[in-house]
């Protein structure tokens, strides 16, 4: 099995291969997962394509070899999940290949240390705001949902780990943790995916008022 996936919906885009102890295509990257991340502020729509090429290489594969597509679908930031989500859907048609679409406050769980307890994921919709899902040893308790952080935190225990960049800015989704997602925990696949917003984006709500 090979999975080529993406993950565009925090600041820094990134792309990963993952091979199981099946493929012979490349004995060298057999069973391991490659990954490739953009951190100098280019756009993600000039970055993500040079990304997925670096990645393919890197890991001595094309496109045609991929079995499986997958990619962050949300939420975050609405320009660069449609940008992601856009091009695994071409990839993925013109491959003739399915989609597994992974929220990205699914991927960040795999962050923690273990799945056991209550873990936050929450990533940063700044002023105060936050998108936020709670898992209690590895099930969703809390949905994924557009929130007031204080508010979330108020209703954690204790004991409570919290993940994402709204608590650590170094706690992005990234396409590996896409991956980890994707093959320990079960996500439709389909011939496309479908981006997760939770709420309106800054051009919708400015509208508005």
């Amino acid at each position: 099995m090979i999975i080529l996936a993406v993950s565009t919906s925090a600041k820094h885009p990134s792309a990963a291969v993952y091979m199981d102890e099946t493929n012979s295509n490349t004995l060298s990257c057999r069973g391991v997962m490659l990954l490739k991340s953009d951190e100098s502020a280019r756009p993600h729509s000039v970055s993500l394509c040079a990304l997925v090429d670096e990645v393919l290489q890197e890991a001595g594969l094309t496109v045609s070899d991929v079995d499986e597509f997958a990619v962050d679908i949300g939420p975050g930031s609405f320009t660069g999940v449609r940008i992601g989500v856009s091009f695994i859907n071409a990839l993925a048609f013109s491959c003739g290949k399915p989609v597994i679409s992974v929220p990205s406050l699914a991927a960040l769980r795999n962050l923690a240390p273990s799945p056991d307890g209550t873990v936050c994921t929450m990533i940063d919709a700044r002023n105060g705001n936050g998108y936020a899902a709670i898992y209690e040893n590895g099930a969703c308790v809390f949905e994924p949902c557009a929130c007031i952080k204080s508010e979330i935190l108020d209703r954690l225990p204790n004991d409570a780990v919290c993940i994402g960049d709204a608590f650590n800015a170094e706690h992005e989704c990234s396409a590996s943790l896409v991956i980890l997602e994707a093959l320990e925990n079960e996500h439709p696949s389909a011939p496309s995916a479908v981006p997760l917003y939770l709420r309106p984006s800054q051009a919708e709500r400015m509208r508005k008022e």
